[in-house]
């Protein structure tokens, strides 16, 4: 149960990390209307993150118990991870200056939190790969408890990852086009390299 908490905080604190909608809304938030405000954004995105990764988890449950797919299941975690890759190695390739929030017309922060959250179209698909690799290489049987244990991990660690940026905003404002750089880089040979061994492990 512990490492299930574990893999679920590890997991969204590495992909909220990079300088993204979210955690640079969550920096703008701090910097002009305070932490507290900026607090309320992130329990937002942390509402979201729940439904979304329990959403994920559940879904390549039933593809994993589906007789057809379960057969390819590691197939699926090579290419979500493969082209999670290539996202990120363009993102780093692109994100070459700081990122620009525009202003929001929504005054509640957690309501842009959830809004914001809910439109992030990466989430689900990163999730997906996350549980396809966990259950693939047998760290995590994805059990209803298991996967309840993992969803309160992840949001925990997003909300503990958007908690440094509002405490450490004006660092991280004069650092962001060294971090966007780097960050995207390091991801996109992490997730490359998880595909790698997943194919691997395929062939083998």
């Amino acid at each position: 149960m512990v490492l299930q908490f574990i893999l679920g905080f590890l997991t969204s604190f590495v992909a909220a990390t990079p300088p993204g909608l979210l955690n640079l809304t969550s920096l703008k938030i701090s910097l002009e209307k305070g932490r507290r405000k900026s607090y309320h954004f992130a329990f937002g995105v942390t509402f979201i993150i729940f439904i979304q990764t329990y959403i994920s988890l559940v879904f390549i449950n039933y593809l994993h118990n589906t007789s057809f797919i379960g057969t390819s299941f590691q197939q699926i975690a090579v290419i979500l991870f493969a082209l999670l890759s290539v996202f990120f190695f363009y993102k780093g390739i692109k994100e070459k200056k700081t990122q620009k929030i525009k202003k929001s017309k929504i005054k509640n922060s957690f309501t842009l939190g959830v809004i914001l959250s809910s439109v992030n179209l990466l989430a689900i698909p990163y999730y997906c790969s996350v549980g396809s690799a966990l259950k693939s290489n047998g760290w995590m049987d994805l059990t209803q408890i298991n996967i309840l244990i993992f969803v309160l991990g992840s949001g925990i660690g997003t909300f503990a990852l958007l908690s440094i940026y509002n405490n450490s905003a004006k660092l991280i404002q004069k650092k962001m086009g060294l971090i966007s750089r780097n960050i995207n880089f390091v991801l996109a040979g992490i997730t490359g390299l998880i595909a790698l061994v997943t194919l691997i492990q395929l062939i083998r």
